[in-house]
């Protein structure tokens, strides 16, 4: 195997066959004879995870890759101007040209690979993390159907992320720098952010500092700025003010592992009920990672949420409705499972037990209501589940940051 020309972060060869082997007997245990990961770049190329798990190929923003991955024959990786790949991955040769026509080019390489029980398994029809109608572009799929009438297409999306979502060492490794760079990134608009400041110079701050430490882009992050400040898509041409309130969710990509951070930042001052809310926060996050243990149930955790929030926001005082909510989601190459959030919360993930090799973002909510407002303060850091607990990956301190002194 030649070294590739370019110097990125990359994987091993054995890292390489450790997945080959996993999907080759999830496919022979299922009588498959041939897997298809499709082209999709949606949703900060999270939507293509399964094509970069299996070839090494990927990274910025127009990458579209799909790929084949046989039983038993040479695995392709079908992307434009595919030489390019070559230079950068020692994974995969097969690399297959498609002109920007993804489907045709699958069926091209997929007429060479012996498909004895008619049986294909493809990623995405349905039930994706985050696409519940799936991902696989009409056009894509139209075009294996018209060359395969005689073929069955048989769902592969939850067994390939099921393998995904426990993570090997050299994955953790990867993650842990994404979550460097996120801490650095935090740390960054710190230093800038002050009254006068524009909103989105504080952000490009951010997106700077993770661009500097060498994370890919595109990358998912929200923002929201003022006085009671909602997460949007992006930063408002506003100034910030004193008393103002930064939230966010901002992920760095090291090698194209996407960590996540979620770091409140007041600039020099902000609401006194946030203040008092993010400290008791900072507790309530403490107590519920502590919680955490392989064998233990999603759905257990989710509970322990809502007690701990209870203990942390007592009745009786100047709070009603205290709430505590689980929320976390799966960290690696796109939108893992387990999915907890507010639109994420079937009875079939809250009974999925923590896994050792699992790696998320854990950023339970704490909300209360107060002078007939609704408050809510999270916080949140990536962190890998090992033999019986967690262990973060970031360094920074649960809690409000302050800005601009």
């Amino acid at each position: 195997m030649v070294e590739p020309k370019y110097l990125y972060p990359r994987l091993s060869l054995a890292e390489r066959d450790r997945r080959w082997n996993a999907v080759r007997e999830l496919l022979e245990r299922e009588n498959l004879d041939c897997l298809i990961t499709p082209n999709n770049t949606g949703h900060s190329m999270h939507f293509q995870a399964e094509s970069r798990y299996l070839t090494h190929c990927g990274g910025g923003g127009d990458a579209d890759i799909a790929c084949v991955f046989p039983l038993r024959s040479e695995v392709a990786a079908i992307a434009t101007s595919c030489d390019r790949w070559r230079d950068v991955q020692n994974w995969v040769t097969d690399l297959r040209e498609a002109r920007r026509a993804y489907g045709a080019a699958t069926v091209e390489k997929l007429r060479e690979v012996p498909l004895p029980h008619k049986r294909v398994g493809i990623v995405g029809l349905h039930d994706y993390v985050r696409a519940p109608e799936g991902v696989v572009l009409y056009g894509f799929m139209n075009a294996l159907t018209d060359a395969f009438p005689e073929v069955e297409w048989v769902d592969f999306t939850r067994q390939l992320q099921g393998l995904r979502a426990v993570k090997s060492a050299e994955e953790i490794g990867f993650l842990a720098e994404s979550t460097r760079l996120v801490d650095r990134a935090f740390a960054k608009v710190i230093e800038v952010a002050r009254p006068g400041v524009k909103d989105y110079d504080a952000w490009g701050a951010a997106i700077g500092e993770i661009c500097k430490g060498g994370s890919e882009m595109p990358v998912h992050n929200h923002w929201g700025s003022g006085p009671r400040p909602t997460t949007l898509t992006r930063p408002t041409h506003g100034e910030l003010h004193r008393g103002h309130l930064i939230v966010n969710e901002i992920e760095a990509a090291y090698g194209g592992y996407h960590a996540q951070g979620v770091q409140p930042i007041a600039i020099q001052d902000c609401d006194p009920v946030y203040k008092d809310l993010y400290a008791r926060h900072a507790e309530y996050w403490q107590r519920c990672f502590d919680a955490l243990r392989v064998g233990r149930t999603v759905r257990e955790v989710d509970e322990l949420c809502q007690e701990v929030a209870s203990e942390v926001v007592p009745g009786g005082g100047q709070y009603e409705k205290v709430r505590g909510r689980l929320a976390m989601h799966g960290r690696g190459l796109g939108s893992d499972g387990p999915l907890v959030t507010g639109t994420g919360r079937g009875d079939e993930t809250l009974a999925q037990r923590f896994t050792e090799g699992w790696v998320f973002v854990f950023k339970p909510s704490l909300s209360v209501e107060a002078m007939g407002r609704r408050y809510n303060a999270s916080w949140g850091d990536t962190v890998v589940m090992e033999s019986s607990s967690a262990r973060r990956l970031g360094s920074r301190q649960p809690g409000l940051a302050i800005a601009g002194l």
